[in-house]
């Protein structure tokens, strides 16, 4: 879901969005339940294929964007390297809003200055943790989107 919102309101950017799991249900559709609530606000997930996290795309991301601290941590243990520019949806605002606006600035130049406002262990707060929705009701996907659709919008003015 947080893929297919960010791909709906970033509009003209020239920015590519892909999303991968940690899991290994490479393959599999989006569920119902995701597809239903995508729909509502217009936004067409049907055709969704889930794909797992390989290292080549960790080394082709400018930033990676993880829903929880567990996924984060999955990204670290398969590139170091990678850790610097993985954040959490909400922390990766919170952040961007301290530091303000990219502007015309690279968006790698702009990811490091946001790592570099983190502490040294990058640990993000509990609170910015989104859940999977996965196997919860309807109104749990309903609540999902909306929390991923309120932090995209304060995203991607920054971007």
């Amino acid at each position: 879901m947080a893929e297919a919102l960010l791909r709906h309101h970033i509009g003209p950017l020239a920015i590519d969005v892909t999303s991968a799991g940690t899991l290994g249900w490479s393959g599999r559709p989006a569920t119902v339940h995701a597809v239903d609530v995508l729909a509502e606000r217009g936004v067409d997930l049907r055709s969704h294929i889930s794909r797992r996290l390989t290292r080549d795309m960790l080394d082709d991301a400018d930033v990676i964007v993880a829903m929880t601290r567990t996924h984060a941590w999955a990204v670290a243990a398969r590139d170091e390297d990678a850790a610097q520019r993985t954040f959490l949806l909400d922390e990766l605002v919170r952040l961007g809003e301290q530091a303000g606006s990219r502007g015309g600035e690279p968006l790698g130049a702009w990811i490091a200055e946001l790592d570099s406002l983190r502490p040294p262990q990058r640990l993000a707060r509990v609170h910015e943790e989104i859940a999977d929705p996965a196997g919860e009701e309807i109104e749990v996907y309903r609540a999902t989107a909306d929390r991923l659709e309120r932090a995209i919008r304060r995203l991607v003015p920054l971007l």
